[in-house]
């Protein structure tokens, strides 16, 4: 039996289920291991339509995060996957809600645990961050002892919300752990969602005959981490009896251009046209690539999906399910 049993016919709750990430999660829970899900989520950026292929076997929760009434469903949880976020293009428009739904969810969701842990059958809150934490911090690759400088209110909200998850683990013996993705990309990703990442509008651009939008001089660097990689992590992030109180990083070790990325996907779609655009202030860093040497060592995961194989894969899937709609 696979240490992946353990969360087998288990109670799940996962925060921003459907969401980009949160709901591949979701859909790994439910058809892979037969969880019982409930997913919190408020539907301001997302549509019960992405999980639609399992319909009837999981349960969703129409509310916020930072709306209480829902925190006794945690007391017959055996996982909490906290996904739900406001995501780095917005939250400086309304910093308050940022902090709100970033951080300040975190800590009452983890008061309210701490409140009722002796009677919890929780075998692991896993709090979602991010790679922006890293910032301009200057360490190549990243590692998770080294320094953070953040740039973003969305970043300085994910750390806190790691600071609290952590605390929460040392002072009051809540079993946690933390994941910090990096630039995660594949199916499911809507173009049609404001914060779609970069794969998914250039792919989408290429497939409708739009021009590729390149921020900058395209030669800035990010480690793209294919979704379903992700969601393997995060999973084991939850099981793994080395993964309490630590914090991993979530990526391939691998750092890839931006121009680079458009001619992954030119190559495979011809005949699309690349436009230059003036640089932005949102995490704004010329290079980011993750060291992913305490994963590997201590819960001993590795991405499976190369670069060129996920944008295929992405690619097939924007075909399959955007395109001919």
């Amino acid at each position: 039996m696979t240490m992946k049993e353990d969360i087998r016919n288990k109670k799940v709750i996962v925060t921003g289920g459907l969401g980009f990430v949160g709901h591949n999660l979701v859909k790994k829970l439910v058809i892979d291991y037969q969880c019982d899900v409930t997913v919190v989520d408020n539907c301001l950026n997302s549509s019960p339509e992405v999980l639609k292929t399992i319909e009837g076997r999981y349960t969703l929760v129409k509310k916020s995060v930072i709306d209480s009434s829902w925190f006794p469903l945690m007391e017959s949880a055996d996982f909490i996957f906290h996904l739900a976020c406001v995501q780095i293009a917005h939250s400086s428009s309304d910093p308050k809600m940022d902090l709100q739904v970033n951080a300040e969810s975190t800590l009452s969701i983890l008061e309210y645990l701490r409140s009722k842990n002796k009677g919890l059958r929780l075998k692991r809150f896993v709090y979602t961050s991010s790679a922006s934490v890293y910032g301009s911090a200057k360490n190549y690759p990243s590692n998770e002892e080294g320094a953070t400088k953040v740039l973003s209110h969305y970043a300085a909200t994910k750390l806190l919300g790691e600071n609290y998850t952590i605390i929460y683990n040392k002072q009051y013996e809540i079993s946690t752990s933390v994941v910090r993705y990096s630039n995660v990309f594949g199916y499911g990703q809507s173009p049609n969602n404001p914060y779609c990442g970069v794969m998914g509008k250039f792919i989408h651009n290429a497939l409708t005959g739009q021009p590729i939008c390149i921020i900058g001089d395209g030669q800035q660097t990010r480690d793209y981490t294919f979704v379903t990689d992700a969601v393997d992590a995060t999973i084991l992030a939850a099981i793994h009896p080395h993964a309490d109180g630590e914090i991993f990083n979530i990526g391939t070790g691998i750092e890839a251009s931006v121009n680079s990325i458009a001619d992954l996907v030119i190559n495979t779609i011809p005949g699309v046209k690349i436009d230059y655009l003036p640089p932005r202030d949102i995490d704004n860093i010329r290079r980011r690539v993750m060291d992913i040497t305490l994963i590997q060592s201590k819960l001993g995961w590795e991405p499976v999906v190369q670069l060129k194989d996920g944008v295929s894969r992405t690619i097939k899937w924007y075909r399959d399910n955007i395109i001919t709609q």
